[in-house]
């Protein structure tokens, strides 16, 4: 049983090398200097600085060091071992968890000139450690792993590894069970030592108990990909692990100084900027279906996806997108008609001060919402609704437009958006006789009245409006005050 694992921004890769007629040192040391290109050697670290490279940096965490040595016609190689937070940016949604692997074997034969088949079955030890302190074994029952090194200019790694029948958990609680899980991913050299690579986690076949405990969690698929182009691993590596044995166990003044200090900024900028100029992340589910005593909830497919492009010390620009197709809740409830079955989200955020929130996110301490805020009111950054639709059987809901920051603005930010509700006026009614929906239908009242009624092409009643956020911090609605007309009690 084996298994490679994807480093780049955030998740750990294994590989191996070469070799055809007779392996010699040479070309074990051209095979080591590829995949330490891919995933560089770990350094002796402290558990305080080990963990601060996890739980503070934007960067895996290498224990150990690669070993690339002659065995016949091929190459033994064993990979460092490697502790990565899993879907890092989305931890809010999923919750923080870190992929632990010990070191890894493989053989790397030879193909060709410079080209090598990697294979191996040895087992991998792996755990996922959560944010409460717990600690998940992973198990399979057969596994096997594949891949290929190529040292010609320029130089690439690829590997796949398949674990079938996996258990995640266990103890006194259900596990969760995986039928086949993949892993796989690549390098390839680009200008400069820098490298474009890609990694890929998916799970076919998931089950699990709720976290409640109360009920199970299934999909036909889970897919994790991320991809960075042009990063400078070795770089961001060196950066963070220095970075760590300034900063790992600061406290009081020592702690709050350390953003003034010089070489603790040159090396936040090193790292920020070997992250590459453009990079993307996405989480796709398809075929969820969860069920509790109460309800059953079927998704056809859940796309939660984040680009990065145009990095640098002025701003970024970040676009994110959700996609849910195919909702359907059973049994139905009173207000199944409303609930929507099709939604559709893009923003594009334009000059992010994101170097800044990054690096501020690396020092001692909590991150201080507040001190997000400032950077944000300062910047010029701009949020550009480019889809907003939610899709129901019996409403629709569009919304589109612009937000942008404002430094002489009351709220720090004016926008102009246009919304069209489509079915608002069913939904209060049925809001309205229901005697436990009181407070709903009275807000949703004041914003039906707000709106321009309007007939779409189809026959069916729509409210239109246009929702300005003035200099003032008046919120305009049509051009009328909402703080002015929401009631007191809602």
């Amino acid at each position: 049983m084996r298994r490679s694992l994807c480093l780049a921004f955030g998740l750990g890769m294994l590989a191996a090398g070469p070799a055809w007629a007779q392996a010699t040192a040479e070309e074990a040391a051209k095979l080591k200097a590829v995949l330490e290109a891919w995933v560089p050697s770990g350094e002796d670290l402290t558990p305080a600085e080990a963990d601060y490279i996890v739980e503070k940096l934007p960067s895996a965490l290498v224990v150990g060091r690669w070993r690339v040595e002659p065995d016949g016609d091929g190459y033994r190689i064993q990979s460092p071992g490697v502790r990565v937070v899993l879907a890092r940016g989305f931890e809010q949604l999923f919750g923080r968890t870190v992929l632990a692997c010990d070191p890894d074997r493989m053989r790397a034969a030879p193909t060709g000139a410079g080209t090598f088949a990697l294979s191996g079955d040895a087992a991998l030890s792996c755990r996922l450690e959560r944010v409460d302190g717990s600690i998940l074994p992973i198990t399979a029952e057969r596994g096997r792993s594949t891949g290929s090194i190529d040292l010609r200019d320029p130089a690439s790694v690829s590997t796949e590894a398949v674990l079938d029948r996996v258990t995640v958990g266990g103890g006194a609680g259900e596990p969760a069970k995986i039928d086949r899980l993949i892993l796989s991913g690549g390098r390839k050299a680009a200008a400069n030592g820098r490298s474009d690579v890609t990694g890929r986690y998916t799970l076919e076949g998931f089950s699990s108990p709720s976290p409640s405990g109360t009920g199970t969690i299934a999909a036909a698929r889970i897919t994790y990909d991320v991809a960075a182009e042009s990063a400078d691993i070795a770089a961001s590596t060196s950066a963070a692990i220095a970075l760590a044995k300034r900063l790992a166990g600061l406290i009081g003044d020592a702690a709050r100084s350390a953003g003034d200090d010089p070489a603790v900024q040159a090396l936040q900028d090193t790292l920020i900027g070997s992250s590459g100029r453009a990079s993307r992340q996405e989480v796709r589910v398809e075929g969820l279906v969860t069920r509790t005593p109460a309800r059953t909830l079927e998704v056809d497919a859940i796309a939660l996806g984040a680009a990065m492009s145009d990095l640098d010390r002025s701003g970024a620009r970040l676009t994110m997108r959700l996609d849910i197709g195919g909702t359907a809740f059973e049994p139905p409830t009173p207000y199944t008609a409303w609930i929507p079955s099709e939604s559709t989200a893009q923003l594009t955020i334009e000059d992010m001060p994101l170097w800044q929130i990054v690096g501020d996110s690396m020092l001692p301490g909590k991150r201080d919402p507040a001190a997000v805020s400032r950077l944000v009111s300062e910047s010029s950054m701009r949020v550009r609704i480019d889809a907003f639709h939610l899709a129901a059987p019996e409403a629709a809901l569009d919304l589109g437009g612009t937000i942008a920051s404002a430094r002489d603005a009351v709220r720090g930010q004016t926008g102009n958006l246009q919304m069209r509700l489509t079915g608002i006026d069913a939904l209060v009614k049925a809001l309205q006789a229901d005697p436990k929906a009181g407070q709903a239908a009275a807000g949703l009242s004041v914003l039906q009245v707000l709106g321009r009624q309007t007939t779409l092409p189809d026959g069916r009643s729509a409210r239109d409006y246009e929702i300005v956020i003035d200099p003032s911090g008046k919120v305009l609605v049509n051009g009328a005050d909402v703080q002015a007309l929401v009631p007191k009690d809602l």
